[in-house]
């Protein structure tokens, strides 16, 4: 039996495939577009490749549960004869998993779970992001020293750090990315 109880059972049911199926399929595409870019970024800007992702999810599962052709035609939301992808739910359960969402095909299937997981997705990066400055002894020195300053030094601070950083951007010749205060 597999992790939901729902082996053969695929996306659509027994039923024929019905209009929404199309739009179903390009919401599909669009989650495992979205994890594949997350993953890319936590990578350096390494894409992983479909048989990579096929082997990890594969291994996870403990047997073949999908292959990379299967995944392919998935993210781009159209089978290799033109027709609408149509996965099991299973497929999508162990596809999740593989970019570490437990209950993966909620995440595929439902947007209010796909809204949620995401949310905790960005959470997780910026967690991630303040683990590697909190990793950089001089940042953790600033943080102690800006401790117990006021709200007006803090700000104060805080444009002086965005400032700097905007200098040495300039003075590097790369490109200004925009800040949280360019909005």
């Amino acid at each position: 039996m597999d992790p939901i109880g729902s082996e053969a059972r695929d996306v659509r049911g027994d039923e024929p495939e019905s209009p929404s199926a199309p739009s179903r399929s390009a919401a599909i595409a669009d989650r495992i577009d979205a994890l594949i870019a997350r993953e890319t970024a936590r990578a350096g800007g390494r894409t992983p490749t479909y048989r990579e992702l096929a082997e990890r999810t594969n291994r996870l599962a403990g047997r073949d549960v999908i292959s990379k052709d299967t995944i392919r035609n998935l993210h781009h939301g159209v089978t290799q004869k033109g027709q609408t992808p149509n996965p099991t739910v299973e497929t999508l359960d162990w596809l999740g998993r593989c970019f570490g969402i437990q209950q993966g095909a909620s995440y595929f299937l439902d947007d209010a779970r796909t809204g949620a997981v995401d949310e905790q997705l960005d959470r997780l990066e910026k967690l991630g992001e303040l683990r590697q400055a909190l990793g950089n002894a001089e940042v953790v020195n600033l943080v102690q020293r800006a401790s117990g300053l006021s709200d007006g030094s803090l700000h104060m601070l805080l444009a002086l750090a965005d400032r700097l950083k905007d200098l040495e951007e300039e003075a590097s010749g790369r490109p200004k990315p925009p800040s949280s205060s360019d909005q």
